[in-house]
């Protein structure tokens, strides 16, 4: 039976000593002491899952740490599969959550040194108690200025979970004006995924828009209730906007199409997996993945078909934070409806993983390992976006400051939609983009959203 398992359970090792090794061939031995069996146990679950197993070294050094046996054991090719202790080795994350906050680093035509911009902000979180909103700026970090010299000390800072300082300015005549600066502690507050539903509307078209910020089946109830919403106001199209989505389940994904796309039906495949030799390449249909969800909410395909839009085509908004089961929509979407994308290529993980732990009693290994399982690819067997997937429309939210609030009609992503919608002259009760003489010129050098590995491709029995 094809295997989806969100964490997998391990009773006892994969393979005994030289069971990978041809006939013949030299026996890799099998270590006797205790780091040694840890790194066995790593060794044995790569090779059994991983998707570049074959490229797995044949005698790898087991004296190694092993955090640093794992790196050893990855394909030049990996830039997602990571492994923990839960102590001094940690899962790749980014300042949202953790402090709850995005922000790029720019570059200001006559400042020497690097502004820090907030892009979205995690209510609840301490960012948000802090009072920092999106197009909030920052100059200093722990009381040091923000340059290329210590840029990377900076982004590391804002990764490790300590409580750190940053100091806000504003611009204003010319100047940065630097005011007290705040603390920020780990404290990311559980959001809903559902960030805004509105609907846009000119000359007998209703243009729905949905910021869905994450796969979370958590809220999968609000999904749906949502395209209730745009339903009700008869939209006849759809802006949906990824640009910070870090990814998440595939079930939600698939609930996501089954509303969106009228092309696709319960039995149509929704996404199909190709892994190693082991776990070889087969498709699974919608209601297959929606099967698999932890969430009741429109588990059942008759449930999403009555909220589905009518819909000829769909406006995708992405960014390099576009990551996983956001970019599985991109892609999947596309045999079913027209993808009309906006903003810029996505982060480039076409790839599904699952965590891999020791559930022996008692435990005798206390690491955890995600590597890369499964590459994943469209109905048409269109997939291979490891660089990410290309808008139709490139535009850059980060070409000036203010930035202009996420799903207005002044939000570039947005703004283009709308034009492509209702003409480049948009409706007079629109409020449309204006150059204006308080905008100030930036260049991003560096994103926090776009820095991470994104959330992994969930997937459940």
């Amino acid at each position: 039976m094809f295997r989806l398992f969100c964490t997998v359970m391990l009773a006892f090792l994969l393979f005994a000593a030289g069971s990978c090794s041809k006939k013949g061939a030299a026996v890799d031995p099998y270590p006797a002491d205790s780091l040694g069996r840890i790194n066995r146990w790593v060794l044995d679950s790569m090779r059994r899952y991983y998707y570049w197993s074959d490229e797995i070294p044949a005698f790898p050094d087991y004296s190694l740490q092993t955090d640093l046996f794992f790196k050893s054991l990855l394909s030049s090719k990996d830039r997602f599969s990571w492994i923990t202790n839960g102590g001094s080795v940690e899962a790749a994350s980014n300042s949202y959550f953790i402090y709850g906050f995005q922000y790029a680093l720019v570059s200001v035509t006559g400042y020497n040194g690097y502004i820090g911009v907030v892009t979205l902000v995690n209510t609840g979180s301490s960012a948000d108690k802090a009072g920092l909103q999106r197009g909030s700026c920052f100059v200093q970090v722990n009381n040091a200025g923000i340059n290329e010299q210590n840029k990377n000390e900076i982004i590391r800072q804002l990764k490790t979970g300590t409580q750190v300082s940053i100091t806000p300015a504003v611009y204003s005549n010319g100047n940065w004006m630097t005011s007290a600066a705040v603390k920020l502690t780990n404290r990311y507050a559980g959001e809903n995924a559902v960030h805004a539903v509105r609907n846009f509307t000119a000359g007998g078209i209703s243009t729905g828009y949905l910021f869905y910020n994450s796969f979370d089946e958590n809220y999968d109830a609000a999904l749906l209730q949502a395209f209730t919403k745009l339903q009700q106001a008869s939209v006849k199209e759809l802006i949906l906007d990824l640009r910070y989505n870090a990814g998440g389940s595939v079930a939600s994904s698939a609930k996501l199409a089954a509303m969106i796309a009228s092309g696709i039906t319960a039995d149509a495949t929704w996404v199909i997996f190709e892994g190693n030799r082991y776990e070889g390449k087969r498709g699974r249909s919608l209601q297959t993945m929606l099967n698999t969800s932890g969430n009741n909410a429109g588990k059942q395909f008759s449930d999403l078909v009555t909220r589905r839009l009518s819909l000829k085509r769909v406006f995708i908004l992405t960014t390099a934070a576009t990551y996983s089961a956001a970019e599985l929509v991109v892609n999947n979407l596309k045999p079913y409806i027209e993808v009309i994308q906006i903003g810029e290529s996505t982060a480039g993980k076409d790839e599904a993983s699952f965590t891999i732990e020791d559930y022996r009693v008692p435990k005798q290994v206390m690491w955890k390992i995600q590597p890369t399982v499964y590459k994943v690819f469209n109905s048409n067997s269109q997939g291979a976006y490891s660089k990410g997937i290309n808008p139709l429309y490139p535009v850059n939210e980060l070409t000036q400051l203010p930035l202009y609030n996420i799903g207005t009609t002044a939000d570039p992503l947005v703004n283009k939609a709308l034009q492509i919608i209702y003409g480049v002259d948009l409706p007079d009760n629109f409020i449309t983009l204006r150059n204006t003489s308080s905008s100030l010129p930036i260049q991003p050098v560096y994103r926090s959203a776009a820095d991470g590995n994104g959330l992994q491709m969930i997937l459940k029995p």
